[in-house]
């Protein structure tokens, strides 16, 4: 399950900047508002917090997508609102029928690392051994 994201910043959008980051109009957002597909009246407000820039872009990018009004209700459903998402880090999964986050990058290194520091010499001896062995080998 995906949840919008409420956290307040300290620095807001100018409404201007926003419209152009969500490749919209005022015409658009208030209309979205006068639908519900909003939580917010634009033409109310000269800066936008980061939720609700967060909301006009995903709103602007779904009706960008070309979708049907019945599939964007549909996909609409099955989130909470505010939309305040980041559509750059959901997706909606067809397989499971529900939005999901994208899986974090893996650092392997990263991952390597936290794990040789946490082997402990008396108790992980044997498993040392095999890393060295299996190293060595790597190197031949």
């Amino acid at each position: 399950m995906v949840y919008p994201n409420l956290q307040p910043t300290l620095f807001s959008t100018s409404k201007e900047e926003a419209l152009d980051l969500a490749k919209t109009s005022v015409s658009h957002a208030k209309l979205w508002y006068n639908q519900n597909y909003l939580s917010f009246d634009i033409s109310k407000v000269n800066e936008l917090q980061h939720y609700e820039l967060l909301e006009l872009v995903f709103i602007s990018e779904l009706f960008k997508s070309e979708l049907e009004l019945e599939i964007i209700n549909q996909l609409l459903l099955k989130l909470p609102k505010p939309f305040a998402y980041d559509y750059n880090t959901i997706y909606f999964n067809i397989f499971t029928n529900s939005w999901e986050y994208f899986p974090n990058n893996i650092e392997e290194e990263e991952i390597v690392e936290r794990y040789l520091e946490n082997l402990d010499a008396e108790d992980d001896r044997e498993k040392i051994e095999e890393l060295i062995n299996n190293l060595q080998e790597k190197l031949k």
